[in-house]
């Protein structure tokens, strides 16, 4: 048994199609994605490539904020403020059929085959897809995900930072991310899990792709100029292999703060300007003002 793990592909089609090109030979029996799906220029081509190959998909955190979007559940700032353009451009072009698929997508899963061992699948952790699992610097998170299941094999996404280890016989595991790896490396990264009767082997692998043509998506789909200071930081996330959007948001949560708000607390259109103005944006073909 040959398992590819892909997770976090962002609606990064290049890259999707470049791990997909690069899996063909490995002679796979099923693909799974471990969640965020969408979420950048490209999400209904991504989503059609996904389905055609009848992967095994679970939603990511991020996935779940568009279909609350869709559903009328989001805090009506998302509906008007700048700070959430990208997610409404999203939302306008992705296809009610689309959405309706993702709904129908939960958000852990097993993958069962007679004498394999099970393999659980969740985006952050079981008990939250939000949640993060760094093994090197919080041991006691990743014990409680493996307390909270019982499979043999627990995969995770959400962090992009790709590893594997082995605790008390049971593997866990994160291929890292297709669309917008955090690890200082660029090329799109996945993995495979094969089974070889006794034990499970991982191989993880990464794949060099043309960030030309992300960066033409980003601009010529509108999202690099719609979605305003968030598509930006993503763009140079992918372009950087660091975590730009991060930082671009802990910069803007200390300017909230600064001005003597609650720094977890409403983000004005005016405080996210001034941030997208004062940030150190990386010098790349990303830094086009939108």
């Amino acid at each position: 048994m040959r398992l590819a793990v892909l997770a976090d592909i962002h609606g990064n089609l290049p890259a999707l199609e470049a791990v997909i090109k690069d899996l063909r030979p490995m002679k796979v029996q099923k693909i799974l994605v471990a969640g965020d799906l969408v979420g950048g220029p490209r999400p209904e081509a991504t989503m059609r490539l996904l389905r055609s190959l009848n992967c095994l998909m679970i939603r990511g955190n991020g996935d779940s904020y568009l279909l609350r979007y869709h559903e009328g559940r989001a805090p009506i700032y998302w509906y008007t403020r700048e700070a959430y353009s990208s997610i409404r451009w999203q939302y306008r072009h992705i296809s009610r059929e689309t959405l309706e698929f993702i709904q129908t997508l939960p958000e852990q899963r097993v993958f069962k085959k007679p004498k394999v061992p099970a393999v659980r699948m969740v985006h952050g952790s079981p008990r939250d897809p939000s949640e993060s699992i760094f093994p090197d610097v919080e041991p006691a998170v990743l014990e409680q995900a493996l307390v909270d299941t019982t499979e043999p094999v627990l995969i995770f996404g959400h962090t992009h930072l790709s590893w594997h280890l082995w605790q008390a016989g049971r593997l866990a595991i994160n291929p890292g991310a297709v669309g917008c790896p955090l690890n200082g490396d660029k090329n799109a990264q996945y993995a495979l899990l094969d089974w070889d009767g006794e034990k499970w082997r991982v191989e993880h692998r990464r794949v060099a792709y043309d960030l030309d043509l992300i960066r033409q998506d980003y601009t010529e789909s509108g999202l690099l100029a719609e979605g305003g200071a968030f598509a930006r930081a993503c763009l140079c996330s992918i372009e950087t292999g660091r975590n730009i959007t991060e930082e671009f948001l802990v910069f803007t949560r200390q300017l909230l703060e600064n001005s003597g708000a609650d720094p977890n607390g409403f983000l004005s259109d005016e405080i996210w300007d001034r941030a997208n103005g004062q940030f150190d944006w990386p010098d790349n073909l990303s830094t086009i003002q939108a």
